[in-house]
């Protein structure tokens, strides 16, 4: 028979990368274009597109679409209080945002970092100082974003001829035959809702006389054993009306050793 090994991921990757691929995008909102002419200039000639707003509605569409990498926000908004504004978007994990204050004295700065920036500049900062930090915010998120995506699709292995299941840990847990074959059931068929009965002609054929309350058991049983492996049980959920599902993205492959 050919081995077939699963691959088990229990969290989902981020909806949309931290820094996309192509000119990283910057949404500068600022009621005064002129004052940062020399910025926007800046970052053009070194390859960032950049999308101007001149107040926090015209801003919201770009908002909504979560399509800019960094956001760089004047406080005073003629319609808005930017500082809210700025807590509003770091409460939203989105793209990491840079205030920029006409002083951006200790208070300023002070006010802006509680508010949730990422960042505090003066609007009269070095064309090039303003560079060097949008760069160094953008990697800052690169990073985050990595190991987010790492943590949240770390994977266990399932070899299902051998029954070994492997936690991204390296901790083993090795299965009975029969909770091997349970475990396979379900693997096979992520997200989709398995009442008791299918689960016995699954694992027994349409003739199976088993009742389906014994599956109960079986679940629980195999739910003890994967705890031990980092705790993949948690993966077999119970569903009202004697239903279970697998609650994890999987990936089979053929002549794939666990």
């Amino acid at each position: 028979m050919t081995a077939v090994a699963f691959e088990f991921a229990a969290g989902v990757a981020p909806a949309r990368p931290i820094v996309a691929q192509g000119s990283p995008r910057v949404l500068w909102i600022d009621a005064d274009p002129a004052a940062n002419e020399s910025g926007v200039d800046m970052l053009r000639r070194h390859g960032f597109e950049v999308e101007w707003a001149v107040s926090a509605a015209e801003a919201q569409p770009a908002l909504d679409a979560a399509s800019a990498d960094l956001v760089i926000l004047e406080t005073a908004l003629p319609d808005a209080d930017g500082l809210a504004l700025c807590r509003r978007l770091s409460e939203a994990d989105g793209a990491p945002v840079l205030v920029v204050a006409k002083a951006a004295d200790t208070l300023d700065r002070v006010a802006g970092l509680e508010f949730g920036a990422d960042d505090v500049l003066a609007k009269t900062t070095h064309p090039l100082e303003l560079l060097a930090r949008v760069r160094a915010l953008l990697r800052r998120a690169a990073r985050h974003a990595r190991r987010t995506a790492e943590a949240a699709l770390e994977t266990w292995r399932f070899d299902a001829e051998l029954g070994y299941v492997t936690s991204p840990s390296g901790r083993t847990v090795r299965l009975s035959p029969a909770d091997a074959a349970l475990l396979r059931a379900l693997a096979a068929r992520p997200g989709e809702v398995l009442h008791r009965d299918a689960l016995v002609r699954l694992l027994h054929g349409d003739g199976a006389a088993a009742g389906g309350r014994s599956i109960d058991a079986r679940i629980a049983r195999l739910r003890r054993t994967l705890a031990a492996c980092d705790g993949a049980g948690d993966m077999i959920k119970t569903l009202r009306g004697g239903g279970y599902l697998f609650q994890a993205q999987v990936t089979a492959r053929s002549g794939l050793a666990a």
